[in-house]
């Protein structure tokens, strides 16, 4: 099996694991805001929505954008219009399997090929590791929405 294939698997049981619990929290708390400082399950979900479009220029193009932060901000925008879960739920199975493409035709001979993110202070990683990000942020964020559904006194594994 070649490192691509199994990212591709990872990150859509991550997606899929995500999306589960977010169906999970009833409709009318999707947008509650604990102790007014966390975020809310259509927050992330909006987020989760187009955070794949974040890294497939890095995987399609071996480069960041020029204008990151810029692309970024325009992606959020474009998220913060879907306005429930299930909406929210469809474009991020949409962009995720356009980023799982991209990753499954990522050549091999530039896995090692480094990058300077243009978050997480400017970071350098390895593309092999760029390939791995929107799983982890999918994963990131199964964490913060369980944490939601406890303190709603939800107890039942999703």
């Amino acid at each position: 099996m070649r490192y691509q294939d199994e990212i591709v698997r990872i990150t859509q049981k991550a997606l899929d694991d995500v999306c589960r619990a977010a169906r999970s929290i009833p409709e009318d708390r999707a947008d509650w805001v604990p102790m007014g400082e966390a975020r809310s399950v259509l927050n992330q979900m909006q987020e989760i929505a187009v955070a794949a479009t974040w890294f497939f220029n890095i995987v399609q193009d071996l480069k960041v954008p020029k204008e990151p932060d810029q692309s970024i901000d325009e992606t959020m925008v474009r998220a913060r219009k879907l306005l429930t879960v299930e909406a929210c739920i469809d474009m991020a199975r949409t962009t995720t399997a356009e980023l799982c493409k991209a990753i499954l035709a990522f050549p091999d001979e530039a896995m090692e090929l480094e990058v300077i993110l243009p978050f997480d202070e400017g970071q350098t990683v390895i593309m092999a590791d760029v390939l791995f990000l929107h799983s982890w942020n999918l994963t990131y964020h199964l964490g913060q929405i369980n944490q939601l559904q406890l303190m709603l006194g939800d107890r039942e594994m999703h």
